[in-house]
């Protein structure tokens, strides 16, 4: 999240997941199509994985944005639980030939390891049991903030409406989600300079 395309397009929006006892393909796996100015411009596919009380969620997206020139934008996220707690995730964001943004979170202990790109390392208590990897597959109902994985950080979340919600990221920048019948159904990613949407097919 240091580079200005990567505060644009955030690793949080693109996660993998399945459901069962053993891997299988849950109801809301799928694909979003990335919007610009209604032209669609790329990809993301989404689902989840369950083993016992491991859950691991992951994604892959590309595109291509035309922002001054074109970019060619691929990102990967994968974020782990065991029951209940997040133990580990990690995110790249790959922009044309070059690594743009990563970040890396494993649990030892009570305590988290984060290393954000280039060479931010910190230690940090991670408590929040909702990720932007969650709310792709359950409304947030009741919650006020939820653990970013791209930031490693908690980020205020705010119902707005029936379905309705904005999480705001670092640098104030808003994220606008938006569920039907407890599906999540449309992310708005609204900036500056870009405007994105991810619609669910």
């Amino acid at each position: 999240m240091r580079s200005a395309l990567a505060m644009r397009i955030p690793l949080s929006l693109f996660i993998l997941l399945q459901l069962g006892d053993g891997p299988n393909l849950s109801a809301q796996d799928g694909t979003f199509e990335i919007l610009k100015g209604g032209e669609v411009v790329g990809h993301i596919h989404v689902g989840r994985t369950i083993n016992g009380d491991r859950i691991s969620y992951t994604m892959t997206s590309n595109s291509e944005i035309d922002i001054i020139w074109t970019q060619h934008v691929r990102t990967s996220l994968a974020t782990e639980y065991v029951g209940e707690r997040v133990v580990h995730c990690c995110g790249t964001i790959h922009v044309n030939d070059g690594v743009r943004d990563s970040s890396h979170m494993r649990t030892v202990g009570e305590k988290a390891l984060c290393y954000i790109h280039p060479g931010e390392v910190f230690a940090a208590s991670v408590t929040n049991t909702w990720t932007t990897a969650r709310m792709y597959y359950e409304e947030p109902k009741g919650q006020d903030s939820i653990f970013v994985e791209s930031a490693l950080k908690e980020c205020p979340l705010v119902r707005t409406g029936e379905g309705l919600y904005d999480l705001t990221l670092p640098g104030n920048n808003v994220n606008h989600y938006i569920y039907r019948d407890g599906v999540l159904r449309e992310v708005r990613v609204d900036r500056t300079w870009l405007d994105l949407v991810f619609r669910r097919v």
